[in-house]
């Protein structure tokens, strides 16, 4: 673990796994340890993979604010701890926004930008889409754990301090594009799977205004899973039009953490969408 100092004066640690240029990668939940990335499907063999916990969370001290406006400003005070003079920049999840954020606030300090699976925090339901539960049935139909999974995923909004970690444990298999044994072991896995409450409930008080991102110079691509009942399937297409130049590139079978479904398939997307070249040796992967 390696440790430099938030822009708020905080301690803040990463980890460093894997060889060649650097990709830093900003976790999602919100507020959830970077180690649940593990090596994004292989890509630490070709890629250093810099995985930031964020303030309060893993080996990261607490703070007062921990608002994705906030956690942006940590990956500028990570890029002069760093000395450089860019980098390339991953945001999966709820990490989309501090990473968007950052490429928008300091054009040309991100290089190539990578939306992996990006929350739909800021994006209204679309017309025609349907919802979490109705999509989930449509994926996963016969599934024997689909009802209590839905039952819960209904009871979540409102229920207790006390009555959530149960109700996270029949909902979470509908965020993977198959509930097999490595979901579960990614799932429930204890050394990263808990959320500070108090980092989670702060990450989105600020207002999120699309059209700040008019503002980034950096190629983006948006990676998205076509099994993500987290995301849905109409806002990976909001995500590419908010920013310019955008490529959308879909995950076949994939769900919220694709990596998992296919590790392959995901890193070399990844590896494309920073420019690796297209002769990249596919059986390195």
């Amino acid at each position: 673990m390696t440790q430099f100092f938030s822009a708020a004066g905080t301690s803040l640690h990463y980890e460093l796994r894997g060889e060649g240029p650097l990709l830093v990668c900003q976790p999602g939940g919100p507020a959830r340890p970077a180690s649940y990335l593990d090596t994004l499907g292989g890509l630490d063999r070709h890629r250093t993979l810099l995985l930031l916990d964020p303030r309060g969370v893993g080996g990261s001290d607490p703070a007062e604010d921990y608002d994705f406006a906030a956690l942006a400003e940590d990956l500028e005070a990570l890029r002069l701890h760093l000395g450089v003079d860019d980098f390339d920049l991953l945001g999966h999840s709820a990490g989309a926004l501090p990473a968007v954020l950052h490429a928008a606030r300091r054009p040309g300090r991100v290089r190539r930008l990578v939306l992996l699976t990006p929350t739909r925090r800021p994006i209204p339901p679309q017309d025609g889409e349907p919802d979490r539960a109705a999509l989930a049935r449509e994926l996963f139909d016969g599934e024997p754990w689909l009802d209590g999974a839905l039952a819960a995923l209904e009871k979540a909004p409102t229920a207790s301090d006390d009555e959530f970690p149960s109700l996270l444990r029949q909902f979470t298999p509908v965020f993977y594009g198959r509930w097999d044994a490595a979901a579960q072991a990614h799932a429930f896995r204890p050394d990263d799977c808990d959320s500070v409450p108090e980092a989670a409930a702060g990450f989105g008080a600020s207002p999120f205004d699309p059209a700040s991102l008019s503002a980034i110079t950096a190629p983006v691509t948006v990676l998205a899973g076509d099994r993500d009942v987290s995301v849905g399937l109409a806002a990976p297409a909001v995500w590419a039009s908010w920013l310019p130049g955008a490529t959308l590139e879909w995950l076949p079978g994939c769900g919220h953490f694709p990596w998992l479904e296919d590790p392959a398939g995901v890193s070399r997307a990844i590896l494309t969408a920073l420019g690796t070249p297209s002769d990249l040796d596919a059986s390195a992967m």
